[in-house]
């Protein structure tokens, strides 16, 4: 046998190819949330987490299988102050690593919230591929989540509302929330983090 011929696999000898160096990859994050005015009364809000989280089981598989780290935070804006620190524009939010999914800002009367504050109140509508709904639809929650995994044409990305767009609107509400709060019983803001490190325990 020549010096240089193979002497079969599992022998020991080296086969002369450089080690390979395996390198540790860290998993992509996404963090969504879901910021909102009311869940006890209003029914957009309810709507929206309730196909927020639908949506959220649907995409989990192939997010997990992609190694995305996921994590579903909630925060019940209540106050102005929140509203400026969190650059809040109308109820509800849906944000995703920190853009806004709706592609236009649109609000009309929202029934629950105007009961709720004793005042006129508008909330969001969402938009989605022409419609307009008052919750938004899994399939649009959806394809913002895989947009913002896997990219899109830079003319698609939306841009989040300017702070300042719903101001007027949301002053009026906590104006009359507050008359209806007895003096030092102003409810203390909360801020809700879901799990998780994958996407699907979030239920």
């Amino acid at each position: 046998m020549s010096a240089d011929s193979s002497c079969g696999s599992g022998c020991g000898c080296s086969s002369g190819l450089a080690p390979q160096t395996v390198v540790a990859v860290a998993p992509r994050q996404l963090k969504i949330e879901f910021l909102y005015l009311d869940l006890d009364v209003c029914t957009r809000c309810q709507g929206s987490e309730v196909n927020l989280e639908e949506a959220l089981v649907e995409v989990s598989t192939l997010l997990k299988a992609a190694g995305i780290q996921t994590s579903l935070q909630k925060t019940h804006v209540q106050s102005l102050e929140q509203v400026q620190a969190l650059g809040f524009v109308s109820s509800p939010t849906i944000r995703l690593n920190g853009q806004d999914i709706q592609l236009e800002l649109k609000e009309n009367a929202c029934p629950s919230c105007s009961e709720l504050s004793g005042t006129p109140t508008n909330c969001r509508i969402w938009i989605y591929q022409g419609q307009e709904y008052s919750v938004p639809p899994k399939e649009m929650i959806v394809d913002a989540i895989l947009r913002a995994v896997y990219g899109g044409a830079q003319a698609d990305v939306p841009r989040s509302p300017q702070p300042t767009t719903g101001m007027e609107n949301l002053r009026g509400f906590f104006d009359a929330r507050r008359q209806q709060t007895p003096a030092g019983g102003q409810p203390q803001e909360s801020t809700r983090i879901n799990c998780c490190s994958t996407v699907g325990c979030c239920g």
